[in-house]
Protein backbone atom coordinates (compact mmCIF):
# COMPACT_ATOMS: atom_id res chain seq x y z
CA UNK A 1 0.00 0.00 0.00
CA UNK A 2 2.96 2.61 1.08
CA UNK A 3 4.66 1.95 -2.61
CA UNK A 4 1.45 2.97 -4.55
CA UNK A 5 0.88 6.18 -2.38
CA UNK A 6 3.69 7.72 -1.81
CA UNK A 7 4.36 7.90 -5.96
CA UNK A 8 0.39 8.98 -6.01
CA UNK A 9 1.15 12.12 -3.23
CA UNK A 10 4.26 13.05 -5.18
CA UNK A 11 2.14 12.81 -8.88
CA UNK A 12 -0.55 15.29 -6.80
CA UNK A 13 2.22 17.50 -6.17
CA UNK A 14 3.39 17.58 -9.21
CA UNK A 15 0.50 18.40 -10.78
CA UNK A 16 -0.28 21.48 -8.37
CA UNK A 17 2.92 22.96 -8.44
CA UNK A 18 3.48 22.30 -4.57
CA UNK A 19 6.70 20.00 -3.48
CA UNK A 20 7.53 19.46 -0.40
CA UNK A 21 9.84 21.97 1.86
CA UNK A 22 9.69 24.20 -1.42
CA UNK A 23 7.41 27.79 -0.79
CA UNK A 24 3.74 28.10 -2.22
CA UNK A 25 3.39 30.84 -4.24
CA UNK A 26 0.11 32.61 -4.79
CA UNK A 27 -1.60 32.81 -8.22
CA UNK A 28 -0.61 36.02 -10.01
CA UNK A 29 -3.96 38.20 -10.51
CA UNK A 30 -4.37 41.80 -11.43
CA UNK A 31 -1.88 42.45 -14.08
CA UNK A 32 -2.41 43.81 -17.10
CA UNK A 33 -0.35 45.08 -19.82
CA UNK A 34 -1.69 47.13 -22.93
CA UNK A 35 0.86 47.63 -26.16
CA UNK A 36 0.41 50.85 -28.06
CA UNK A 37 -1.50 50.21 -31.45
CA UNK A 38 1.25 51.20 -33.84
CA UNK A 39 0.54 52.19 -37.11
CA UNK A 40 3.22 50.39 -39.02
CA UNK A 41 5.29 46.56 -37.44
CA UNK A 42 8.27 48.11 -35.94
CA UNK A 43 10.16 44.92 -34.32
CA UNK A 44 12.71 47.07 -32.43
CA UNK A 45 10.12 48.47 -30.60
CA UNK A 46 7.92 45.55 -29.91
CA UNK A 47 10.96 44.08 -28.48
CA UNK A 48 11.80 47.00 -26.44
CA UNK A 49 8.32 47.05 -25.17
CA UNK A 50 7.93 43.06 -24.59
CA UNK A 51 10.95 43.24 -22.66
CA UNK A 52 9.50 45.76 -20.59
CA UNK A 53 6.71 43.86 -20.15
CA UNK A 54 8.75 40.91 -18.92
CA UNK A 55 10.57 42.77 -16.55
CA UNK A 56 7.28 44.71 -15.17
CA UNK A 57 5.37 41.42 -14.78
CA UNK A 58 8.81 39.92 -12.80
CA UNK A 59 8.73 42.32 -9.91
CA UNK A 60 4.79 41.92 -9.42
CA UNK A 61 5.16 38.47 -9.95
CA UNK A 62 7.75 38.00 -6.79
CA UNK A 63 5.55 39.69 -4.14
CA UNK A 64 3.40 36.67 -4.96
CA UNK A 65 6.09 34.72 -4.36
CA UNK A 66 7.31 36.16 -1.15
CA UNK A 67 7.47 34.38 1.76
CA UNK A 68 7.06 37.59 3.76
CA UNK A 69 3.85 37.91 2.44
CA UNK A 70 2.21 34.33 2.97
CA UNK A 71 -0.48 35.48 4.46
CA UNK A 72 -1.11 38.64 2.95
CA UNK A 73 -4.85 38.96 0.24
CA UNK A 74 -3.30 39.76 -2.94
CA UNK A 75 -7.29 40.45 -4.59
CA UNK A 76 -6.77 43.94 -4.83
CA UNK A 77 -3.47 44.01 -5.66
CA UNK A 78 -2.81 45.42 -9.61
CA UNK A 79 -0.22 46.16 -11.56
CA UNK A 80 -1.28 47.95 -14.86
CA UNK A 81 0.51 49.74 -17.71
CA UNK A 82 -1.63 51.07 -20.98
CA UNK A 83 0.71 52.27 -23.81
CA UNK A 84 -0.37 54.73 -26.64
CA UNK A 85 1.48 56.31 -29.46
CA UNK A 86 1.86 60.40 -28.82
CA UNK A 87 2.62 61.27 -32.18
CA UNK A 88 5.10 59.90 -35.21
CA UNK A 89 8.00 62.00 -37.30
CA UNK A 90 9.74 60.64 -39.69
CA UNK A 91 12.36 58.44 -37.75
CA UNK A 92 10.96 59.47 -34.03
CA UNK A 93 7.82 57.79 -32.25
CA UNK A 94 6.63 58.99 -29.07
CA UNK A 95 4.84 56.37 -26.64
CA UNK A 96 3.08 57.22 -23.20
CA UNK A 97 2.42 54.84 -20.69
CA UNK A 98 -0.38 55.45 -17.85
CA UNK A 99 1.34 53.30 -15.16
CA UNK A 100 -0.58 52.19 -11.86
CA UNK A 101 -0.10 49.56 -9.16
CA UNK A 102 -1.12 48.54 -5.83
CA UNK A 103 0.51 46.56 -3.43
CA UNK A 104 -1.37 46.95 -0.23
CA UNK A 105 -1.19 49.92 1.82
CA UNK A 106 -2.96 52.77 2.08
CA UNK A 107 -3.62 54.11 -1.41
CA UNK A 108 -1.92 53.23 -5.25
CA UNK A 109 0.34 54.62 -7.52
CA UNK A 110 0.23 55.78 -10.58
CA UNK A 111 2.35 57.77 -13.01
CA UNK A 112 3.03 58.51 -16.64
CA UNK A 113 6.05 56.62 -18.26
CA UNK A 114 7.54 57.89 -21.84
CA UNK A 115 9.44 56.13 -24.37
CA UNK A 116 11.09 58.26 -27.36
CA UNK A 117 12.04 55.86 -29.87
CA UNK A 118 14.73 56.85 -32.48
CA UNK A 119 13.73 54.28 -35.21
CA UNK A 120 16.65 54.22 -37.45
CA UNK A 121 18.82 53.31 -34.61
CA UNK A 122 16.06 50.94 -32.93
CA UNK A 123 16.38 52.40 -29.98
CA UNK A 124 15.17 54.31 -27.07
CA UNK A 125 16.69 58.11 -27.01
CA UNK A 126 16.87 60.42 -23.58
CA UNK A 127 14.90 63.70 -24.10
CA UNK A 128 18.50 65.22 -24.53
CA UNK A 129 19.32 62.95 -27.49
CA UNK A 130 16.61 65.20 -29.58
CA UNK A 131 19.63 67.79 -29.63
CA UNK A 132 22.28 68.13 -31.10
CA UNK A 133 23.58 70.61 -28.75
CA UNK A 134 21.67 69.35 -25.52
CA UNK A 135 24.14 71.65 -23.29
CA UNK A 136 22.87 74.66 -25.18
CA UNK A 137 19.16 73.31 -25.45
CA UNK A 138 19.45 72.90 -21.04
CA UNK A 139 20.74 76.26 -20.76
CA UNK A 140 17.51 77.81 -23.05
CA UNK A 141 15.09 75.53 -21.88
CA UNK A 142 15.35 74.72 -18.19
CA UNK A 143 15.00 78.56 -16.86
CA UNK A 144 12.35 78.89 -19.02
CA UNK A 145 10.63 75.93 -17.68
CA UNK A 146 11.36 76.90 -14.09
CA UNK A 147 9.95 80.31 -14.56
CA UNK A 148 6.61 78.98 -15.66
CA UNK A 149 6.81 76.32 -12.79
CA UNK A 150 7.01 78.60 -10.26
CA UNK A 151 4.06 80.91 -11.91
CA UNK A 152 1.82 78.01 -12.13
CA UNK A 153 2.50 77.12 -8.11
CA UNK A 154 1.25 80.78 -7.25
CA UNK A 155 -1.66 80.70 -9.26
CA UNK A 156 -2.33 76.99 -7.57
CA UNK A 157 -0.73 77.89 -3.82
CA UNK A 158 -1.39 81.61 -3.80
CA UNK A 159 1.76 81.91 -2.43
CA UNK A 160 5.48 81.59 -3.96
CA UNK A 161 7.22 78.45 -2.75
CA UNK A 162 10.56 78.86 -1.31
CA UNK A 163 13.06 77.07 -3.04
CA UNK A 164 14.50 75.00 -0.28
CA UNK A 165 10.56 73.54 -0.02
CA UNK A 166 10.36 69.97 -0.47
CA UNK A 167 8.38 71.11 -3.49
CA UNK A 168 9.88 73.85 -4.33
CA UNK A 169 12.72 72.75 -6.29
CA UNK A 170 12.57 72.87 -10.44
CA UNK A 171 13.31 69.54 -11.81
CA UNK A 172 15.74 69.51 -14.37
CA UNK A 173 14.41 68.81 -17.55
CA UNK A 174 17.29 66.83 -19.08
CA UNK A 175 17.36 64.73 -15.79
CA UNK A 176 14.74 64.18 -13.34
CA UNK A 177 12.15 65.14 -15.36
CA UNK A 178 9.52 62.99 -17.45
CA UNK A 179 9.99 65.56 -20.77
CA UNK A 180 9.09 64.48 -24.34
CA UNK A 181 7.73 66.83 -26.72
CA UNK A 182 4.49 66.95 -28.09
CA UNK A 183 4.17 69.79 -30.84
CA UNK A 184 6.51 69.01 -33.13
CA UNK A 185 7.46 72.85 -35.50
CA UNK A 186 6.54 72.45 -39.22
CA UNK A 187 6.31 68.59 -38.77
CA UNK A 188 9.41 67.75 -37.37
CA UNK A 189 11.66 68.00 -34.18
CA UNK A 190 14.13 70.67 -34.89
CA UNK A 191 17.26 69.02 -34.23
Amino acid sequence: MRNRLFPAILAICALTGFAPGAAWAAPVTGFAYDMPKLPAPDPALSRYLQQDRAKVYRDYAALFADPDLSAEDFSSYESATNWTVDSILPGVKILVAGRASYTGGAHGYAFVDSVIWDSKAGAPISFAGLFTNPSAARALLNPAYCRALDRERLARRGEPTPKDDMFGACPDLFKEAEAYPTKPVYGKYSR
